[in-house]
């Protein structure tokens, strides 16, 4: 039977179109079947026999087709032909991917608008010109905010404005050039900050070294410019320099300035990317120590949530839950963690909604003291990930000390410890030993003798001394103040 199986597998066919129809969705299985079934498209009846006959086994849940099987329903009356076969499939993905074409096209004003004007033009449909470029250049102008793909719209617009006009044989006419330039000029620089600014994250974050021209001539340029008129571009440019000169922490306040007044009329998915570019900056400024940046980064972050900038989005990225977790938690706003952590678990990956919940919920206990809570909850969950499995471990010690529950403390920093060591290739090395100073200074702390001031300063001292070298040394310095 097993046998059977495998062979049954094997047989199973997966070609291109077949993988393609796997990611579409039900809605769009339904307008494809139609654009199939229109005679504007599709000459022969073939086509939409093998598309109806592979979406039976997609829907199916089928891993694939037999080929034979497949043939009998589209051409009943001929003996199975591959390469007939393989003909038809080849055109069937073509037609698809005209569809897929048509869609993306339909679903976004501005390349209607940029492929109505280029018919118009290359047709000389001139009774359409006026009112194809009045209703066009009015999209772009009534819209708030303008997306990158407005820009680059906004300069095919005048483009085709400028053909339309046939300027080039006009001599006494002022043709649109400055606005062809200034569109054309904005769209460019947002796309070349956004290059830049992405090439800076690359190269501080992977090995990966990139050279990209034109960046001093560009920034001589941009600093003489009105940015004040172009909000979009003021935006981009000052989020890139957050990178950049990232020791002014002026240009992150002009950047927070800009938002504030810009943020709501943002499209999504941009206002999301500048937000995520601000709140690193943010958390690099507090991992060189600047404390002051915990208040701005929940700042941000509760605006952008009060703007619908993550909360619309389908799923919440664990990385943005911890953090805005861990800077509530800093600031003691522990009701507003609390009820953030309930309120936005529903909106984290399937895969992972559980864990980081689960997290996320024993940190704002510890917090509120409500220790035996956290034993609770983290006793017997055992993370994949490294990160998620240190900081867990770390709450237990810190539970354990709080709880007074000695014996089980010093079993559990037994068994911390060994994980570290079976785990130090999978721990860059200067957070291990972090880890392991944490382990070392908490043993010297459950060994002071109550009442020996000059031991408990001496501890005080190596702790400071070494603190920058030790994880949550602020939790230590807060015990031994309060053995002082």
């Amino acid at each position: 039977m097993a046998a059977t199986k495998k062979l049954r597998a094997a047989e199973q066919h997966r070609n291109k179109i077949y993988q393609v129809l796997e990611c579409l969705d039900e809605m769009e299985h339904k307008r494809l079947s139609r654009f199939l079934h229109s005679p504007y498209f599709i000459k022969t009846k073939t086509l939409v026999s093998l598309y109806d006959a592979l979406l039976a086994h997609v829907q199916n849940g089928d891993t694939g087709f037999d080929r034979q099987t497949v043939w009998r329903e589209v051409q009943p009356e001929s003996p199975f032909d591959p390469i007939v076969f393989r003909k038809y499939c080849s055109d069937l993905l073509k037609w698809t991917e005209v569809f897929m074409a048509q869609e993306s096209q339909l679903q976004n004003d501005n390349r209607t608008t940029a492929g109505l004007l280029d018919f118009l033009v290359q047709r000389k449909v001139k009774p359409l010109y006026d009112r194809s470029i009045r209703e066009a250049r009015k999209k772009i102008a009534e819209k708030p905010f303008k997306a990158l793909d407005d820009f680059y719209t906004a300069y095919v617009v005048e483009r085709h404005y400028y053909a339309m006009m046939d300027f080039d044989m006009s001599v006494n006419k002022r043709a649109n050039l400055e606005e062809i330039s200034r569109y054309l000029d904005v769209f460019y620089w947002i796309e070349k900050l956004r290059l830049f600014s992405a090439q800076l994250s690359q190269q501080r974050t992977s090995l990966q070294q990139y050279e990209l021209k034109g960046l001093p001539e560009m920034l001589a340029v941009l600093a003489a410019y009105p940015l004040e008129d172009t909000p979009e571009l003021a935006i981009y440019y000052y989020s890139f320099l957050t990178l950049y000169e990232e020791e002014d922490v002026q240009h992150y306040y002009r950047l927070r300035q800009i938002l504030d007044l810009h943020i709501a009329k943002m499209p999504q998915q941009e206002a999301m990317e500048i937000v995520d570019s601000a709140l690193h900056y943010c958390t690099g400024k507090i991992n060189r120590g600047k404390s002051e940046f915990f208040q701005q980064y929940f700042d941000l972050f509760n605006f952008a949530l009060e703007n619908g900038i993550f909360s619309n989005t389908s799923e919440f990225a664990p990385w943005r839950y911890n953090n805005i977790v861990a800077a509530a938690l800093r600031l003691d706003k522990l009701d507003w963690a609390e009820t953030f952590v309930e309120n936005f678990k529903h909106l984290l990956p399937p895969d992972t909604r559980e864990n980081t919940y689960t997290f996320n919920l024993a940190r704002v206990y510890r917090f509120q003291k409500q220790y035996p809570k956290v034993i609770d909850l983290l006793k017997n969950v055992d993370y994949e990930d490294i990160g998620y499995s240190l900081i867990s471990k770390m709450m237990l010690l810190i539970t354990y000390y709080e709880l007074d529950e000695f014996d089980a403390l010093n079993a559990f920093i037994d068994s911390f410890r060994i994980y570290l060591k079976r785990n130090e290739k999978k721990i860059p090395a200067p957070r291990r030993i972090s880890y392991l100073n944490l382990l070392k200074y908490m043993r010297l702390l459950l060994r002071l003798i109550p009442g020996d001031k000059a031991a408990l300063r001496k501890l005080q001292l190596a702790i400071e001394k070494d603190k920058s070298l030790i994880v949550n040394h602020e939790w230590l310095l807060e015990k031994l103040e309060q053995m002082a």
